[in-house]
């Protein structure tokens, strides 16, 4: 039944401990043991961090972070695989904060989940990832054998196999493991019931909307248009006549700057040496390559080359992979062994990660298939019409003949695969979305297809390719170690400059003596981890101005070395670094005051025609927009929308050419041909409904905002830098 096995693949670690989203390992040695010691603390006492007072202690977050390392792992396709330390370290923290700050916010509202409840909930309505971890071959609920051992842990003994086989010590493990599991379990209950309590206590109280105000929004919503329009969008006035003063600037940031307020931020100023192999570990790493390649070469026949090459692997490392599909092979050595005969070998080969040789051991047909596509995304974005007929043309150019890879790198909306000419390479059944994946498998190799909708939006499709091989080979990877003398010689670089700027020295005078620049980063916030690194970013907030950091190695960046710049204070925002920004809002306030009267002008001269279209005349220089079906939440095709502008239309009175309209991004002419708007009898049959949907998401998003605030406004204290280096 393998229920142990399945429970702590459903760890609550594992789990969304709320229903919203909140946003490496360490062992003994990495911590600041010599710290501890220093202010007479123990792992057991050390506190890493404060939330409003309350402690976070080192051996409650490590023991977390120990738990969701082996959950991850235990995970994994790949037992080579990486687990990311840095990401579960900071997903940890923010789990153990959001949860003391739950439990606080709960405590005030006298909100409290008791233990009958746990045990009903457990007992009569358990959570459904505990109970798929009790269900039989053909998906029944064991709940019978699901009571007994929630009730009654011993018991499990009973499942692990032969009991003469099975020593008492793993037995007692065994059981052990699961109370640990059934422990865990309950926390999430009790979490997920204080959770979800309390976020309806706040969005009740936030989430009252209207009926005057559910029937606006649900009109035009629901609104269609038939329509034509000009558009005089602010951004395309430049006249040098419209200038914005230091004056207004001012007056503007006095009337405003209650709404200009800012988090405590830092500047720093920065070296960085990239760790990367001396000619002495490039020169190694070639004599491996010439040593491989030598041998190779020597051999009489295929039996003793292979034999070579079993030595070589041996000697330098080298992996051998078992049957593997070969969506889960990398892609690079793929590319080369894809129609390689067994035995066959190839190498040296020039790859990102080093030189390689491989070796195709065997290959087996798969039960099944593989393909491999390149894709051209359309977006829905605010008007799926219009993204549907942009699809259309793209589909027909690719089935005319047009490059198919520039036409992805030119048009397509996922970015990733687009500038790799729409390649989202190989993939199984399950690993994309249903009709994606449905319109690949059935396609033949050449083919182009689509539209095809999910999700994401429209999809043009290029199956590229199609195989049932499961493939099993072997490789030797030789890249340039870098050697400790080499990481060596960076830091005793890199601790001199610091020493050099603590003694009084510029930090760009010294730089520049050894042919370096200093360069610095914006101002930053700890709301996010500069460079990745909450402990550069922890430091960089408790330091002070001028301070320099201890050289620290940071993953893509190197050995740094870092120097406090600058500090502003959390409060308002000052009028220098708010100038920028208001005066493109008063220019562009001013642009839209001039395009007032271009608008009328125009209105004056189309008004008796009373078409745009048979106005062209007249309007030589000017683009008519012709939109059939403008929906009340959208926007004119190529055109940001617009809320002013479509409360304007909904409001008109019947068809006809509307006065110019002044909306957020400039001035409208609009021409309805035609306009419909729910009646009062289909407002009446589907109010309730829309009404109840529109609270619930507003109710979402009170609490979004409510919490948001709190923990904003909570006092936390990461303490983690003391103790190590990378979290």
């Amino acid at each position: 039944m393998g229920t142990l096995t399945n429970i702590r693949k459903m760890s609550p670690y594992l789990l969304a401990i709320f229903a919203i989203v909140f946003i490496g390992f360490m062992v003994l040695s990495d911590a600041d043991v010599t710290n501890l010691i220093k202010q007479d603390q123990t792992l057991q006492k050390a506190v890493i961090g404060e939330v409003n007072g309350e402690k976070i202690l080192y051996k409650d977050y490590e023991e977390k972070v120990r738990t969701q390392m082996e959950q991850e792992k235990s995970q994994m396709q790949d037992p080579n695989a990486e687990v990311d330390e840095t990401r579960i370290r900071q997903q940890v923290w923010s789990q153990m904060v959001d949860n003391i700050i739950i439990n606080q916010e709960a405590e005030k509202l006298g909100i409290k989940i008791t233990a009958e409840e746990v045990r009903d909930e457990m007992i009569d309505n358990p959570p459904d990832y505990l109970k798929r971890s009790f269900t039989d071959s053909s998906g029944n609920f064991m709940r019978d054998v699901y009571l007994e051992l929630v009730t009654k842990p011993e018991n499990y003994v009973k499942y692990l196999g032969d009991p003469s086989k099975i020593s008492q010590e793993e037995k007692d493990a065994a059981v052990n493991r699961l109370r640990l599991d059934l422990r865990q379990v309950e926390e999430y209950v009790i979490k997920n019931k204080l959770f979800s309590r309390l976020q309806k206590t706040i969005s009740n109280s936030s989430s009252f909307i209207s009926p005057s105000f559910a029937v606006e929004k649900y009109r035009l919503d629901n609104m269609t248009a038939d329509l034509k329009a000009i558009v005089f969008r602010a951004g395309t006035v430049k006249p040098a006549s419209i200038k914005v003063s230091d004056a207004e600037i001012k007056n503007y940031y006095e009337s405003h700057k209650q709404y200009y307020t800012q988090d405590a931020q830092v500047k720093l100023k920065y070296l960085n040496f990239k760790i990367q192999p001396s000619k002495e570990d490039s020169a190694r790493s070639v004599r491996s390559i010439n040593d491989i390649s030598m041998s190779l070469a020597s051999a009489q026949d295929e039996m003793s080359k292979d034999s070579i090459f079993d030595l070589k692997l041996s000697e330098y490392g080298g992996t051998t992979s078992e049957f593997t599909p070969v969506n889960q092979i990398d892609q690079n050595a793929f590319a080369f062994i894809k129609d390689f005969t067994n035995g066959q070998i190839a190498g040296p080969i020039n790859a990102q990660e080093g030189v390689s040789f491989y070796r195709l051991d065997e290959r087996r047909q798969s039960e099944t298939p593989t393909v491999k596509a390149s894709h051209i995304l359309i977006k829905f974005n605010d008007n799926q019409d219009s993204a549907f007929a942009v699809a259309q043309s793209l589909l027909a150019r690719a089935k005319s003949g047009s490059d198919f890879a520039e036409l992805a790198r030119e048009y397509s909306e996922d970015k990733g695969s687009g500038t790799q000419g729409g390649d989202v390479g190989y993939f199984g059944k399950g690993q994309m979305v249903q009709p994606f994946e449905e319109a690949c498998f059935a396609a033949k190799i050449g083919d182009i297809v689509g539209p095809v909708e999910s999700q994401f939006g429209y999809h043009i499709i290029k199956l590229t390719d199609k195989i049932n091989d499961e493939i099993k080979y072997s490789s030797i990877v030789i890249t340039p170690n870098i050697s400790n003398v080499t990481k060596n010689t960076l830091y005793r670089e890199a601790y001199s400059i610091q020493k050099q700027v603590e003694g009084g020295e510029s930090f760009d005078k010294v730089a520049e003596r050894l042919g370096q620049k200093v360069l610095e980063s914006p101002f930053f916030t700890n709301e996010r981890p500069i460079f990745n690194s909450w402990y550069l970013t922890n430091q960089a907030f408790e330091m002070e101005i001028g301070t320099m950091i201890e050289p620290i190695e940071i993953k893509f960046y190197g050995v740094m070395v870092v120097q406090i710049a600058d500090k502003k204070s959390a409060g308002i925002a000052s009028l220098e670094d708010k100038k920028e920004e208001i005066k493109e809002i008063l220019l562009k306030k001013k642009q839209i005051d001039y395009l007032k009267k271009q608008a009328q002008e125009i209105y004056n001269k189309v008004k008796n025609i009373g078409d745009l279209e048979q106005a062209k005349s007249l309007l030589p220089n000017l683009e008519i927009i012709s939109v059939p079906d403008f929906k009340g939440n959208g926007s004119l095709p190529g055109y940001p929308k617009d809320i002013v502008l479509n409360q304007q239309i909904l409001s008109s009175k019947g068809k006809g050419l509307l006065t110019p309209i002044r909306g957020e991004q400039g001035y409208y002419i609009i021409q309805l041909n035609n306009i419909v708007v729910p009646q009062s009898k289909e407002i009446q049959e589907k109010l309730s409904e829309f009404a109840t949907n529109l609270s619930m998401q507003t109710s979402q998003n009170a609490f979004n905002i409510w919490y948001t605030k709190v923990k904003k406004d909570a006092k936390i204290e990461d303490f983690r830098a003391k103790y190590f280096k990378e979290f």
